[in-house]
């Protein structure tokens, strides 16, 4: 249960659910009790609207009290006034006795039962001349209401007395109505909150439960896992991440095995065949030279396959950790190709293969020597491995435009299968899906994992284009040095 309310799901829920209730909870403290607050904020300002409307009339130049005609103009914009604002208004002038009285609150005599002596005293000593009195209606008449009272004054003394009643008591009953259906909607509404956290939680929290149940399998080493997409962005990308880490980790793992299992056989060919003949010249030969010679030879050479497997596992294993520095110097590829090259074809009666160069001249590289010279190695006894009956590998170095140059190694042998070039870079790369990694007719079969370490390092465009049947080509790119080759030497960091 404890593990429960830590859960993403109740969590979600009782986010959701604590969200409404204080939702709910604001908009009744703001209806129960600012609404009272603002209602009678605003009657306030209407009253004083309506008095400074009426002193701006009779405080008017010209205007006088006793001009018949400017007194009914008076009471017809008081009437108005208290018509539109449901006010009763009196407006007294002292000096004439005459009384403006327009009452439309509905509350008949409120305004004169609240209007005396003391009020007008009260106005007079007020240096602001307005006052406004909150006044309950009583048993009888059960009306509360406001009211306001201010004066227009001149060098006489009070030239007029304006009293303003409003009443405000409707806002009590239309607030208890207000308030019986506000508890009905907030259990309604509270109701749905719940119903809802529970389907978005749900939602939410259903698709992270499985992500995180198939994650555990991950440590057990059960890869092969498939989570249902889910119905957010976010939880759909992560999905979509978790399914291809476990894919790809699966792929590793696979790669791995294969690895060792390759790597193995590698090793225990070699190390039989080193033992018995060893044995074989303990036992047999010793004594005979040319079958000892022979013996020794045998024992040298793959003790040579031993030196070459080890150091190809060593190298891809340094430069896929980026433990190997790569040191860029200028100097001129093409020379140095060519150079490369001859000691092939030096080699020309001695195997039955030819190499033809394709080289121009003048194509500078910025690059580890060593290293690119261990790429164009690579490449062409890859090229070698796989010849066709032509028994020839053309290498080119030419200019593919003004900025860039391209390296070529090309055979006409069996060619590979489209789908399968994106793993021949591989350790052992798969010749199909169904097959366990096949390493290459000779080599140790890591040739091309090592160029490819190499050249990403350097930041090279590759790739291999081929067609079964009509054989393959691998190619490098890179951008031309403009400089002239020096001696200065700098570390491509790590």
């Amino acid at each position: 249960m404890k593990q429960y309310f830590k859960s993403i799901r109740f969590r979600i829920w009782i986010s959701f659910v604590v969200f409404a209730i204080c939702t709910i909870l604001m908009l009744f403290v703001a209806q129960s009790v600012l609404t009272p607050i603002f209602y009678g904020y605003v009657k306030s300002n209407e009253c004083m609207s309506a008095a400074y409307n009426v002193k701006s009339i009779i405080a008017s130049e010209g205007w006088s009290n006793h001009d018949v005609n400017d007194i009914n103009n008076l009471d017809i914009v008081t009437g108005q006034l208290a018509v539109d604002h449901q006010f009763d208004i009196i407006v007294n002038f002292p000096d004439t006795g005459v009384n403006l009285i327009n009452t439309k609150s509905g509350n008949g005599d409120m305004l004169l039962r609240w209007i005396s002596d003391s009020t007008r005293t009260t106005i007079d000593n007020d240096p602001d001349g307005i006052v406004i009195t909150n006044v309950e209606g009583g048993e009888n008449t059960g009306a509360d209401g406001m009211i306001l009272a201010t004066c227009v004054r001149y060098e006489q003394g009070v030239k007029a007395y304006i009293f303003i009643y409003s009443y405000v008591e409707p806002i009590g009953t239309t607030l208890h109505i207000i308030n019986n259906l506000f508890f009905i909607f907030a259990n309604v509404i509270l109701l749905a909150a719940c119903i809802v956290s529970i389907v978005v939680s749900s939602h939410i929290a259903n698709p992270l439960v499985k992500i995180s149940k198939n994650a555990d399998k991950l440590i057990t080493g059960n890869f092969n896992m498939k989570v249902r997409r889910g119905e957010y962005d976010e939880v759909a990308v992560l999905t979509e991440n978790l399914n291809a880490a476990s894919n790809e980790i699966a792929k590793t793992e696979t790669l791995r095995k294969d690895l060792l299992a390759n790597v193995s056989h590698d090793l225990k060919t070699p190390l039989t065949m080193i033992k018995a003949y060893a044995e074989m010249i303990r036992d047999l030969s010793g004594d005979n030279p040319e079958k000892r010679e022979k013996h020794l030879q045998v024992i040298i050479d793959e003790t040579d396959r031993l030196t070459l497997l080890v150091n190809d596992i060593l190298n891809l294993s340094r430069l896929e950790s980026g433990v190997v520095q790569t040191e860029l110097a200028v100097f001129d590829f093409s020379g140095h190709l060519k150079e490369l090259l001859n000691r092939f074809t030096l080699l020309d009666d001695a195997k039955d293969y030819q190499v033809i160069q394709e080289v121009e001249d003048g194509i500078y590289i910025c690059a580890d020597r060593k290293k690119i010279e261990q790429v164009v190695y690579n490449l062409i006894n890859n090229a070698i491995n796989y010849i066709g009956d032509d028994k020839a590998v053309t290498v080119r170095l030419f200019r593919k435009d003004a900025q860039t140059a391209r390296f070529e190694v090309a055979d006409r042998g069996v060619g590979i299968p489209a789908e399968q070039l994106p793993y021949i870079w591989d350790r052992y790369y798969k010749v199909d899906r169904s097959e366990n990694h096949k390493r290459a007719v000779k080599g140790t079969g890591l040739g091309l994992s090592i160029v490819k370490g190499i050249l990403t390092r350097h930041g090279f465009t590759f790739g291999c284009d081929s067609t079964v049947g009509e054989g393959s080509c691998f190619w490098f790119e890179f951008a031309m040095s403009k400089d002239t080759p020096d001696d200065d030497i700098k570390a491509l960091p790590h």
